[in-house]
C-alpha cells in the first residue's frame, strides 16, 4: 500500500515532450548522436544524455537494433502460422513458449485471445525450407494440435515505430 493508504498501481510516468522528441528521432535514426537528439528535442546535450539514460533504465527503450531485409539475406519466404494447442495448461504453455523461443526461423510469436492460440511470423529461404520447418519443427512443438499458414506476398505496412 502507498503511504496515503491507496494501492499503488504500476503506472508509468508520463513522457515529457523532450522524451517524445528523442523517441521519434530514434525511430527515424537509430544511430543518432546525443548532440543530434538534443537538437531535435531542443535541450542541452547533458540533459539529453540524462533523459536518454532514464528512458533506458525505466524500460521505455528496450534495446537498439537494426532491421534487415529478409530477402536481402536469402530469407525469401515469410509466412504467418496459426497454432492451436491441445490444451492451455500452464505447463503446456510454458513448454510451447520455451520451445518456440529457440527456433531461429520464428521471428515473432504472439499469444492471442480466441482462436488460434498463437500467431507466428516465420522466415525461410524457400518453399522447401518452409516444408522442412513444418515437418521437422512446427509439427513437433509441445502441445500443438493444429496449425495452418499463409504466405506473405508483400508487406503493405511494417512498423516497429510506436506513435509517440
Amino acid at each position: 500500500m502507498h503511504k496515503d493508504g491507496a494501492i499503488r498501481r504500476n503506472i508509468p510516468e508520463p513522457l515529457e515532450p523532450s522524451d517524445r522528441a528523442i523517441l521519434r528521432e530514434l525511430h527515424n535514426n537509430g544511430r543518432a548522436t546525443t548532440a543530434e537528439l538534443a537538437a531535435v528535442a531542443n535541450i542541452s546535450e547533458s540533459a539529453c544524455f540524462r533523459r536518454l539514460k532514464k528512458l533506458e533504465d525505466s524500460g521505455v527503450i528496450q534495446n537498439y537494433t537494426v532491421r534487415i531485409n529478409p530477402a536481402a539475406v536469402g530469407m525469401n519466404i515469410v509466412a504467418i502460422v496459426s497454432i492451436g494447442l491441445a490444451n492451455q495448461s500452464d505447463d503446456e504453455v510454458v513448454k510451447f513458449e520455451k520451445a518456440v523461443a529457440k527456433i531461429p526461423e520464428i521471428l515473432e510469436c504472439s499469444l492471442l485471445t480466441g482462436t488460434p492460440d498463437y500467431l507466428l511470423r516465420v522466415a525461410v529461404s524457400d518453399l522447401e525450407g518452409l516444408e522442412r520447418l513444418y515437418a521437422t519443427v512446427l509439427r513437433r512443438l509441445p502441445g500443438v494440435s493444429r496449425f495452418s499458414s499463409n504466405l506473405v506476398l508483400r508487406s503493405v505496412v511494417s512498423k516497429i515505430n510506436l506513435p509517440v
